[in-house]
């Protein structure tokens, strides 16, 4: 064990975050709060963007970031969870915090003898480190819910909700309506909050209560839209009209999720920091946002997708259009609702491969093909990622392989795609 005030070592820093229990989540904003405060409250360096939402927070951060970055704003992004290393959730720019820096801020956290969450401690390290890098701004994306996430103990200048679907039901709420109104709380009053699509029941719930707040909203289809073909979009803001975007994240579902983007960095160029016509193209055709409707090719086509939930999951199969998938490897992890899934990858149709990923609350084979009962689709199951993986791809021909169902998985997949490619595995 490593005493009170000795420096940890980066394997002793990434142990003692994992170690970190679930059992400190506890509805509330103090634990955070004192934290940042003991820590001199570092946040207040600098403004911050709130990214919420079910699905689509993370590639409108990137989005957005990339629009920043290739500006010359120094922006922190804070993002969870990650696909293969920790230090992915902590970036400037596209550089990840280093492993020494890493290892001081847990250092520095731990000794505060604070007890704080897994994400309440990652949230205190994001905004210490920016703090000491001299960020510009800073866009965190809401881990969970809206209320009585860690992030929101910040003061946003800006806030965002992409889409409202069922998730993380224990803890927001059995309905829409309930989850709304939790995504709601990141709203600020007098300060402006993005929506995007989402149907009329969350719509209203959000409207309302940001109203309440006296916040300022835009809403897509309403006062923003980005339409057209993939290689050819056109954005109509507030103050501003492009033509000829064309997006570096694949996915038609991705659509949604730059048009907020482009609201929110309207809404910044107007709040000092300046961005170009040609900032705003560059930036959505050069962002990078590894595991979301990633293609790789192996040489039959392999996309990975993060969707976890069944809205995601029936949006990545919108997103192949015709190009129909003859295999599918899926895993879940036992707080996800793989029976929703399931039925949203039975309406696509083809071969299913299922395994359990490497993760404590990960379903087992058994649970996995129960998700798939009565369907007219019926698994194969394999008791590993890699040996489902291989099976998947023993005979596909040039037939898409569709990797979707969680975050894991896909994190999984993409460390095993690149060992095979530095020539650790055939």
């Amino acid at each position: 064990p490593v005493g009170l005030h000795q420096r940890m070592t980066y394997r002793e820093a990434v142990d003692y975050i994992s170690g970190l229990s679930e059992t400190l989540i506890k509805p509330g904003l103090d634990r955070i709060s004192q934290a940042l405060e003991v820590l001199g409250d570092p946040h207040r360096a600098y403004p911050h963007v709130l990214i919420g939402g079910t699905n689509g927070k993370g590639s409108t951060l990137t989005f957005l970031g990339s629009i920043l970055d290739g500006a010359g704003h120094r922006a922190g992004l804070f993002t969870s969870p990650h696909l293969v290393r920790f230090e992915e959730r902590i970036r400037i720019g596209g550089d990840e915090i280093s492993s020494d820096e890493l290892a001081d801020l847990v250092t520095t956290l731990r000794d505060t003898a604070i007890p704080l969450s897994y994400f309440e401690f990652t949230t205190a390290m994001a905004l210490l480190h920016f703090a000491h890098r001299g960020v510009d701004l800073a866009l965190l994306e809401v881990g969970l819910g809206g209320r009585w996430d860690a992030t929101n103990a910040t003061d946003p200048l800006l806030s965002v909700i992409t889409s409202i679907a069922l998730d993380h039901q224990r803890w927001l709420g059995e309905t829409i309506a309930e989850v709304a109104l939790e995504k709601a709380m990141i709203s600020r009053r007098g300060r402006p909050l993005v929506l995007g699509a989402m149907d009329v029941e969350a719509m209203e719930v959000i409207e309302s209560a940001a109203s309440a707040r006296a916040a300022k909203i835009l809403v897509e289809g309403r006062d923003f839209s980005l339409t057209g073909t993939m290689d050819a979009l056109t954005y109509e803001g507030t103050g501003r009209a492009l033509s000829g975007i064309r997006l570096g994240l694949d996915g038609r579902f991705q659509v949604h999720n730059a048009a907020c983007a482009l609201a929110a960095a309207e809404i910044l160029d107007r709040n000092g920091f300046a961005l170009s016509d040609g900032d705003l193209r560059a930036g959505l055709s050069s962002a990078i946002w590894p595991g979301r409707y990633e293609i790789r090719h192996r040489p039959a086509e392999i996309i990975i997708d993060s969707a976890h939930n069944p809205s995601a999951v029936m949006a990545l199969a919108d997103s192949l259009g015709d190009l129909q998938p003859s295999r599918w490897l899926f895993s879940a992890l036992e707080d996800k609702d793989a029976r929703g899934m399931a039925e949203a990858i039975a309406s696509v149709g083809g071969e299913v491969f299922v395994a359990p990923v490497r993760h404590p609350k990960a379903q087992s084979p058994e649970q996995l093909m129960a998700a798939f009962r009565g369907l007219a689709v019926k698994p194969t199951p394999f008791n590993s990622v890699r040996e489902a993986m291989a099976q998947a791809l023993s005979g596909a021909g040039t037939s898409p392989l569709v990797v979707a169902g969680s975050v894991v998985l896909a994190g999984e997949v993409l460390a095993i795609l690149d060992r095979a490619e530095d020539g650790g595995e055939r």
